[in-house]
């Protein structure tokens, strides 16, 4: 029973990297949090529900639901982030004006799914709930391919981040904006190309997620949402690395308690980890000025 459970977990925690590296990217960069990003999941899954409905073409759905994402991102940078960071430096405004718009946003967005979809759990257009036995253990083929998408996307995030010259570019931006701009960087096309970026891949989590458990909600962001900051948080803030072993650190503590204590107490024992983590080392598993 443990070790299925622990199996389960590390399979899960793929889903919880993407918006945890997500979280990373735009707090490293911007230092902004944005409440909103786990949202851009839920947005991507509806997008595909209704395109799949209307035309009954998959591949259609999932071009509609990137452009869509990146059309939502692009509108929360212009239109509410990019403008409350014009008040960089004046008192706590860099941090609440963000922080209240994006929560703004993301209601905004529930809301709008709400009313389309219904407030209840909307069954997925393609579902992959199968098990694999592999011994005495069943693993499920839906994480499992989550899982192997999450890796193979880190992977390329983590080359991207170091090896080519937009990664550079991140880099500069989020250690130092000014010296940056100054030596001729477009910090604004850096900034908007990471959130949209960042939406992309919250939105490839939240259809793995409707893929491998059947089901999505217009507030499922919510939960994706915290689990995303915990594994920030344990990670290290802007430490890309951190946050993947943070995300695989919270789906095996999720294992532990499922086995011990029960799923009630799943979510819960998440933040006693992270209670522990702040008590002992407050820069997380990985301390990082910027994004690498």
């Amino acid at each position: 029973m443990l070790l299925q459970q622990l199996i389960n977990g590390a399979l899960a925690s793929g889903i919880y990297a993407l918006f945890a590296v997500g979280f990373t990217m735009i707090f490293g960069i911007m230092g902004v949090l944005n409440l909103a990003h786990a949202d851009f999941a839920m947005v991507a899954a509806f997008t595909i529900i209704w395109a799949v409905s209307a035309s009954s073409q998959p591949v259609l759905a999932v071009v509609l639901a990137v452009l869509m994402v990146a059309a939502v991102a692009v509108v929360l940078d212009l239109g509410i982030i990019r403008p409350s960071r014009r008040f960089q430096g004046q008192s706590q405004s860099d941090i609440e004006l963000p922080l209240i718009g994006t929560i703004g946003a993301g209601m905004i967005l529930q809301n709008i799914a709400a009313l389309m979809f219904g407030n209840k759990a909307v069954v997925f257009s393609f579902q992959m709930r199968e098990y694999m036995q592999w011994g005495g253990l069943y693993i499920s083929k839906g994480l499992l391919l989550s899982a192997a998408v999450a890796v193979v996307l880190l992977v390329l995030l983590e080359v991207m981040v170091e090896r080519t010259s937009f990664g550079r570019q991140i880099r500069a931006v989020a250690q130092n904006v000014n010296a940056a701009r100054i030596m001729g960087i477009n910090t604004n096309l850096v900034t908007l190309s990471t959130i949209v970026l960042t939406a992309m891949l919250a939105g490839i989590a939240g259809v793995l997620a409707g893929l491998s458990y059947g089901l999505v909600s217009p507030y499922m962001g919510g939960t994706y949402a915290i689990k995303g900051l915990v594994a920030m948080i344990l990670g290290g803030v802007g430490s890309l690395r951190g946050a993947v072993l943070g995300s695989l650190v919270i789906g095996l503590t999720e294992a532990l308690a499922v086995t011990y204590f029960g799923s009630q107490l799943r979510d819960s024992t998440v933040f006693l980890v992270l209670l522990a983590m702040l008590l002992l080392r407050p820069s997380g598993l990985f301390k990082s000025p910027g994004v690498g």
